[in-house]
Order: structure tokens, then C-alpha cells, then sequence
């Protein structure tokens, strides 16, 4: 007989509890989750309990998060739509393609899923993407109204997505005006961050947004515009009349309209002459960058967009009446200061451009695509300059035959990146599409009891 017996049945002996997760202390907790090599898998756990819930959504673990994954270039998607062989819009979003560390197959395998949501979410059937910033997308729902051509005003609806959190913060309707034969297009819609960083200037505390559109004009804007305004931190739109800066002797949108870019507190949007409309919807007022010195009457910037935190832009010119060559030119904005501006510094006063590149096609060939260069050193071959890789200088994205092709300013090389599924001489369209950049940590929606989380719900 086991001689200990008796005692265990007179319970003398203590019995022992387990010690689970939801035991540790937070510091502990932390040290656990922030090591988590992705974003997504990490705030997918803050759907286990309202405990780790508020310990991942606080700027503490977002600051310790980034300082074990330091990031010197973020991956980043291009979004655009395009048209199939059955006419049908269909919805194109890039990834890199080749991955040289195990930190970027990760970032790559995390674009791939944030692919998937959009994917599952942004119907081009029913909404489409309009305008981003940074990972914040803009969409716009689609909402079938019989025509009126004796009051064409529809109610559109917007939405600020960001498919990393999940999180989908319906805006309020808005009444725009719809004028044959471009629709929607001819409203210029942006949307702009405003954040509040800790001392170290790595984590974003909370941000604020707006969101802007531009109502089309009939005529040239002479001395003021109007812009529609939803702001984040009131939740509701309002009217702004703005006035032109006093030395700007009227203006139009482009027909073309490319997707705006938010730079250092201003929106921008291009506009006749090679020239740049700014505006800063935090206090409704306006600049004007002008045309670059090399610019080409006749042709307009064809791309902009951000390259290493600064505002690139672009212009494919040549003219086959004359037997020219297509030349590209880039450009990066130097000195601009958006005190001067918002202090009332009118056109001009938005800093200058400086010719960072000037190549033509015929000196560009494809190791991997010998097409390729037989097709740009031909006669008058139809190029589109697509996006600028936010953090290389000397990459630029092309649209090519229905094919993105990746040019390398530096070695003048092509290289296809992607196919395009489009229809039949669809490619002398061109796409403009959206930068959808890959942060260190997700860029937090305010009024988040308001949004949309597409996560389980948990007690």
C-alpha cells in the first residue's frame, strides 16, 4: 500500500495551479507579441480578449514593435483598374516580385494577403478606389441614379480603408455634380494625414484626416474655387471657398486627371501648363508650383508621385510628325516650404524643380525581353510613365504593350514586372494608378469606434 496515500485522501498535500498567458503582466505580454514578425498576425490578436485588445492599440507596444522590426524601405503595391477582353473593370494590385531577404518575403507574403482583402472588399462593379495616402485608401461606392440632365447631382459615398488594421470608416453621403461625358472623373478627390508623433518623431500617437473633393468647372477658375471637406475630427463635410494665390491668372484641371498626391501638408493636383495645384484643407489655402524649365509645351506631366519623401514628376515628349524619339524627363521638387505658403506666398512660391533625369527610349534595351527594345527603339512606340518607386531613385514603373514594365534610369534597362490581361489596344490608355506604401506600423483611423473592423469580435 502506498504509504502516502492516506495523506492524499486527508488532502494534506496543496494542490498546484497552472499558470497561463492572461497571468503575465503586461511588460511581459508585450515582449512576447512585438517580436511577431508581421503587423497583420499582430493585430490579429488583439481580437483574443479586451486585455490584449488595448495592449496592442496603445503607442507604447507600436513603439516597441518598430524598434524590433526597423524597416529601411517599405514594400509598397500599385492599384489601378483596367478593362478585360470582356470590357469588364477589373481590379490590378502589384507585388515585388522577387524577395532578397526573409524580412522582405515576409513583407511580400503580408502585400499578397492586404491583395486578397481588397480584392474581397472593392467590388470595381459596385466601388473603386480613388485617392490614397500613405496605407490609407480612399473608395468611392458606386450608386445607380436614373439621369437628370436639368439637375445632373448625384449622392456619392466614400469610404477611408486601411487593409492592414481592417478597419473601413464610412464618411457621410455627398451631393457632387455629374457632367457628361467624363462623370466622376472630372472631380479631383484627394485625401491627406495629419499626425501627432511622440518626441521621437517614429510612432504616430493618433492622426487626423481629410478627405477633398473639387467639383468640375465649366469655365477657367479665375480668382477663388470651392472644395468640399470631411474632416475626422468633426465627422461631417463643409464648403470652403478658396481663393487663388493673387498672381495666378486663372487655371484648369488637366483633362487627363492624375491621382493626387498629399505632400508636406497640401494636396496636390496638376492643372494647365505643366504647372501643380496645392492645397492645404487644415487651413484652406493654396500654392502654385510652377512648370519645370525643361517642360515641352504641348505635352502634359504624365506621372507624380513621392520618391524618397520628395515630389517627382514626369513627361514623355517627342513628336513622331518630326521624327522624334520619345524622351523621357524627371524631375524632383527642391526647397519647397510649406510655411512660406500657408503665410500667403502665392505661385511661384512653391519651391523649384530640378532635372534629376533625361533619357530617351531608343537608348533603353531588355536583357530578359529582347521585344522590348525592339519595340521602344522603333518608330513612335506608345509609352505611359505609371508610378515612381517610392525608394529607389533611379526605378520608374512604365506601362509597355499591356505590360508594367520596371525601367532602371541608371543601367537603361526594361524589364517586364507584370502583365496586364486587358483587352485589345487597350494600351494606349493610360492607368494612373494608386501607391499603396507598407508602414512599419498601421496608420490609426480616428473615431475607431465608428469604423468598420473586419476582424472577429471578441468579448
Amino acid at each position: 500500500m502506498d504509504p502516502d496515500s492516506h495523506k492524499r485522501r486527508r488532502g494534506e498535500f496543496t494542490t498546484t495551479t497552472s499558470t497561463s498567458i492572461n497571468d503575465l503582466p503586461d511588460c511581459v505580454l508585450m515582449e512576447i507579441l512585438a517580436p511577431l514578425s508581421l503587423p497583420t498576425v499582430v493585430l490579429h490578436c488583439k481580437w483574443v480578449s479586451k486585455r490584449w485588445f488595448s495592449l496592442i492599440s496603445t503607442p507604447c507596444f507600436a513603439r516597441r514593435f518598430i524598434t524590433l522590426h526597423p524597416h529601411v524601405h517599405h514594400p509598397f503595391s500599385l492599384i489601378f483598374y483596367y478593362h478585360d477582353c470582356h470590357l469588364n473593370e477589373r481590379l490590378l494590385i502589384t507585388t515585388n516580385s522577387e524577395s532578397e531577404s526573409e524580412s522582405e518575403s515576409e513583407s511580400e507574403s503580408e502585400l499578397k494577403s492586404l491583395a486578397a482583402y481588397l480584392h474581397n472588399k472593392c467590388d470595381p462593379n459596385t466601388s473603386s478606389l480613388v485617392a490614397s495616402c500613405n496605407d490609407l485608401l480612399l473608395c468611392r461606392v458606386q450608386q445607380d441614379c436614373p439621369p437628370n440632365p436639368i439637375n445632373p447631382i448625384n449622392m456619392v459615398s466614400y469610404s477611408v480603408i486601411n487593409p492592414i488594421s481592417r478597419q473601413c470608416l464610412a464618411l457621410p453621403p455627398r451631393l457632387v455634380p455629374r457632367f457628361p461625358p467624363h462623370g466622376f472623373l472630372d472631380i479631383r478627390l484627394g485625401i491627406i494625414c495629419s499626425y501627432d508623433y511622440n518626441n521621437d518623431k517614429q510612432v504616430q500617437l493618433s492622426s487626423s484626416f481629410r478627405v477633398v473633393l473639387i467639383p468640375w468647372s465649366r469655365t477657367k477658375f479665375t480668382t477663388q474655387f470651392k472644395a468640399h471637406i470631411f474632416s475626422s475630427d468633426t465627422g461631417e463635410w463643409s464648403d470652403s471657398v478658396v481663393l487663388c494665390p493673387p498672381n495666378l491668372d486663372g487655371f484648369n484641371f488637366t483633362l487627363i486627371p492624375l491621382p493626387s498626391i498629399p505632400y508636406k501638408g497640401f494636396l496636390f493636383w496638376c492643372i494647365n501648363g505643366g504647372r501643380l495645384l496645392g492645397f492645404d484643407p487644415y487651413n484652406s489655402t493654396c500654392c502654385v508650383i510652377e512648370k519645370p524649365v525643361q517642360w515641352e509645351q504641348g505635352h502634359n506631366l504624365d506621372c507624380l508621385g513621392l520618391c524618397h519623401g520628395s515630389l517627382r514628376t514626369s513627361q514623355v515628349s517627342g513628336s513622331p510628325h518630326c521624327n522624334e524619339h520619345p524622351c523621357l524627363r524627371i524631375w524632383d521638387l527642391m526647397d519647397f516650404d510649406n510655411n512660406n505658403n500657408n503665410n500667403g506666398g502665392g505661385a511661384g512660391a512653391g519651391g523649384k524643380w530640378c532635372l534629376k533625369h533625361e533619357l530617351y527610349f531608343n537608348q533603353m534595351v531588355s536583357e530578359k525581353s529582347p521585344w522590348l527594345t525592339q519595340y521602344v527603339t522603333g518608330m513612335f512606340p506608345s509609352v505611359s510613365v505609371l508610378a515612381f518607386h517610392p525608394n529607389d531613385a533611379n526605378v520608374v514603373y512604365l506601362m509597355i504593350q499591356s505590360k508594367v514594365v520596371l525601367c532602371n534610369l541608371q543601367s537603361r534597362t526594361l524589364e517586364v514586372f507584370c502583365h496586364v490581361p486587358q483587352r485589345e489596344h487597350a494600351h494606349y490608355f493610360t492607368y494612373h494608378p494608386l501607391s499603396f506604401v507598407l508602414p512599419s506600423w498601421p496608420t490609426p483611423i480616428p473615431s475607431a469606434r465608428d469604423a468598420i473592423a473586419d476582424y472577429p469580435n471578441s468579448n
